[in-house]
C-alpha cells in the first residue's frame, strides 16, 4: 500500500517534476475555436499555446475542466492496487474540476467502499496549487501517513496567496472576471490591474499606470504580507510564475529573490510557466508570486 498524490493541469508543475516525484497530473482541455478542444500539455503545449495567443490577438481562447470519467480512468487503477489516494484540485472558485473529482470520488465508492480516498479543494492556482502538491510530495516522501498528510494539507490551504499583475485587461473583461464598464475605462487608461488569489477568490490589489510600476508593487503586495501581515517569510515557500515571455519571468524572478533575500528567505524560489487553464483570463502577461505555508513539523 501506497500514497499516491493525484492534481490536475492548474498546477503547472514541470512534467519531469510530476514524473519523478511520481504524481499523477490529469489536464485541462483548451480551444481556440470553441469547438475542437485538446489536452493541455498532452496535444498542446503551452509554448504553443501562448504563441497563438500572440499571433491572434482578436481569438480569446477558453478551457474546459477534465471529465468526471478523466477522474475515475486516474484513480480506480490505484484503487485496484490498494493504494492511498490524495487528489488536489484547482480552487472550487474559479472551476469545476473539484465537483468533478468529488463526483468521481461517489463513483468509485460504490465498487471500492473501503476506498481510502481524499479529494481537497486545495484553494489555489498555477504556482501556489504547484507548492502545494509539492509540499504533499515532501511529506509523503518524508514517511507521513495519509491520514495526517491529508489534515495538514486542509489546515494549510487557507493561508496561501498569489499576488500578480497582468498587461492587458482584455481577457478578464472578455471571460466576465471584471465589468465590462470597470474594463473599458481601465483598458482606455492603460490601467495594470493588481490582483490577489486568496482563499480561492479573485480580489482586487490596486492598481497601477505602467507594467513598471505594476511589477514593483507586486513585490511591494508580497513584502507587505510578510512585515505587514504578521507572517514569518521562511515559514512560506515562494514561488514565481510568467506567462509568455520568458525573459521578463526571469528577470522578475531577480527582483523577487533579491527582495526576498532582503527579508531572510532561505530557500530557493521556483519560476514556474502560467499554463492554459490560468492564462484564458489573465492574457500572456502574467506575472505573479505565490505564498504557500511550509508543512510545520
Amino acid at each position: 500500500m501506497a500514497v499516491r498524490i493525484i492534481t490536475d493541469g492548474a498546477c503547472d508543475l514541470e512534467t519531469e517534476f510530476l514524473k519523478q516525484h511520481d504524481v499523477t497530473c490529469i489536464p485541462f482541455y483548451v480551444s481556440f475555436d470553441g469547438e475542437t478542444y485538446k489536452k493541455e500539455k498532452v496535444e498542446i503545449g503551452v509554448r504553443d499555446f501562448y504563441q497563438k495567443m500572440k499571433d491572434e490577438p482578436g481569438v480569446f481562447p477558453r478551457t474546459s475542466l477534465p471529465a468526471v470519467n478523466d477522474y475515475i480512468d486516474a484513480i480506480e487503477p490505484l484503487l485496484k492496487e490498494g493504494d492511498e489516494v490524495i487528489c488536489i484540485c484547482f480552487t472550487s472558485h474559479l472551476s469545476g474540476a473539484y465537483n468533478a473529482a468529488l463526483n468521481a470520488k461517489m463513483i468509485l465508492e460504490e465498487d471500492y467502499p473501503d476506498a481510502r480516498l481524499s479529494i481537497i479543494n486545495s484553494l489555489c492556482a498555477t504556482v501556489t496549487q504547484a507548492s502545494f502538491v509539492m509540499e504533499a510530495v515532501q511529506m509523503r516522501e518524508a514517511g507521513m501517513p495519509y491520514e495526517e498528510i491529508v489534515s495538514r494539507l486542509e489546515d494549510m490551504k487557507e493561508e496561501a496567496k498569489i499576488f500578480f499583475t497582468i498587461e492587458s485587461l482584455d481577457y478578464l473583461i472578455h471571460g466576465g472576471r471584471i465589468g465590462k464598464m470597470v474594463g473599458l475605462a481601465g483598458s482606455a487608461l492603460k490601467l495594470k490591474p493588481l490582483i490577489v488569489l486568496d482563499k480561492g477568490e479573485v480580489t482586487s490589489g490596486g492598481i497601477a499606470r505602467s507594467r513598471k510600476k505594476s511589477i514593483a508593487k507586486v513585490i511591494d503586495l508580497m513584502t507587505d504580507f510578510f512585515t505587514k501581515g504578521g507572517h514569518k517569510i521562511n515559514d512560506y515557500k515562494i514561488n514565481v510564475g510568467f506567462g509568455y515571455d520568458e525573459e521578463e519571468g526571469k528577470a522578475f524572478l531577480e527582483k523577487v529573490k533579491q527582495k526576498a533575500k532582503e527579508l531572510g528567505y532561505e530557500e530557493e524560489i521556483p519560476l514556474l510557466q502560467i499554463g492554459a487553464t490560468i492564462a484564458v483570463h489573465t492574457g500572456p502577461g502574467a506575472l505573479g508570486i505565490g505564498v504557500v505555508p511550509k508543512c510545520k513539523e
